[in-house]
């Protein structure tokens, strides 16, 4: 079968979650026998990244132009493709990707990330309130309504997805729970599929180094690298033969590191954009300090090399990857004393954290392409058989 994906980024692994998923799914794909193409609006003429499928690009800079639409529509039929999957399903460009015209096309849209994210958050609400009103009545009554549409805003988006796919992909079932609980959407046409991972022939052999890792983009409002920082200056004076180690980049470096400085952190170190591989192999521990994910496939990444995960409980879909105090430790959401309590055992406590990073290891093969890959080809027979 002839397989589009769909994404308004550049699709190279090294530059994001979605393009890492991408990636593993695409090269399985390709190795079963089926044609691969990727769609993108971003370009990058320099990249010399060996993709496993054909790059094509959106000629015009203006995502939603006809231009744009007319290609995307040619392309479709020159390709005779089958199957589109759009991986822009949590925001606005999903609308360009399941326009696929007259064409008989199945489409299906994949949800990187939580897709009620911020339907109990009142950010906004707080600044225009104030400190001294956020916890009023007044501001209760507020907050409700403002959730209230803050719900409708998101069934319209989820309703959009189901009308216009034939399939709507969660990473999580817990999510699909979410979606009935709070939503009230249930649909034949929504599954979960967990994101594949690359499978290594690595083993453990319990010889790491005194090493935390905080893989991440420097995106702080997300990521929250702040909130490891503030962890480290609790606990760092008490393990000072260990080291808090920060791979990737963004662009809320700058303000991580001064932070780092400002706190005056010993043992801390800045990689930039780097492989995380070899990191995996050296360290013991990484750490998560998200206030969302779409499911954390840093934290399998480095599972698989005997790394114990420890994160925040932040949402639905990390039970699936840690199974507290069996396959990494869970704590309780923002709660920086309790996060610190639990790392510092971790830390300290040899025999725990190599009997967890055993069962890590073990628990991750599940996630494996060789295991989530046919899945995805199921559900392909599946639409095309209708």
């Amino acid at each position: 079968m002839n397989i589009l994906f769909c994404y308004g980024n550049w699709m190279n692994p090294n530059r994001g979650g979605v393009q890492r998923v991408s990636d593993t799914l695409a090269k399985y794909l390709v190795n079963k026998g089926h044609k691969l193409f990727y769609l993108s609006h971003n370009f990058d003429a320099n990249d010399n990244y060996p993709f496993p499928a054909t790059i094509y690009h959106l000629p015009n800079n203006v995502f939603f132009s006809d231009s744009n639409l007319d290609y995307y529509h040619k392309l479709l039929n020159e390709l005779s493709i089958d199957i589109i999957i759009n991986h822009d399903s949590s925001n606005s460009r999903s609308k360009f990707w399941l326009n696929s015209g007259k064409r008989p096309i199945k489409r299906v849209s994949l949800y990187h990330t939580d897709p009620l994210h911020g339907i109990n958050q009142f950010k906004g609400l707080s600044r225009y309130f104030g400190n001294k009103y956020s916890g009023t009545s007044l501001f209760k009554s507020f907050s409700i309504v403002f959730r209230y549409f803050k719900i409708l805003r998101k069934k319209k988006e989820i309703r959009f997805l189901l009308k216009n796919s034939e399939r709507l992909v969660f990473l999580s079932d817990e999510f699909k729970k979410q979606i009935f609980n709070v939503l009230k959407i249930s649909s034949s046409r929504i599954c979960a599929i967990s994101n594949p991972l690359v499978s290594s022939t690595y083993r453990n052999s319990f010889i790491k180094k005194k090493q935390i890792l905080f893989v991440a983009r420097f995106e702080l409002s997300v990521k929250r690298h702040d909130q490891i920082l503030k962890v480290w200056s609790i606990i760092h004076n008490k393990c000072l033969d260990w080291e808090l180690i920060f791979l990737g980049d963004g662009p809320d470096r700058t303000i991580v590191e001064d932070m780092a400085r400002y706190l005056n952190l010993k043992n801390v170190r800045f990689e930039g954009f780097v492989n995380p591989d070899p990191y995996y192999s050296d360290a013991s521990i990484i750490c998560m300090t998200s206030d969302y994910e779409g499911f954390g496939l840093v934290l399998l990444e480095a599972m698989q090399y005997g790394v114990v995960p420890i994160a925040f409980n932040n949402w639905v879909s990390l039970k699936d990857i840690i199974v507290d105090e069996v396959t990494g430790i869970l704590a309780a959401s923002g709660d920086l004393s309790d996060y610190s309590k639990k790392l510092e055992k971790l830390i300290l406590n040899d025999i725990f954290r190599n009997h967890l990073a055993e069962n890590a290891m073990e628990y991750v093969k599940k996630f494996q392409v060789e295991e989530i890959g046919p899945k995805w080809l199921t559900l392909f027979n599946e639409l095309l058989e209708v």
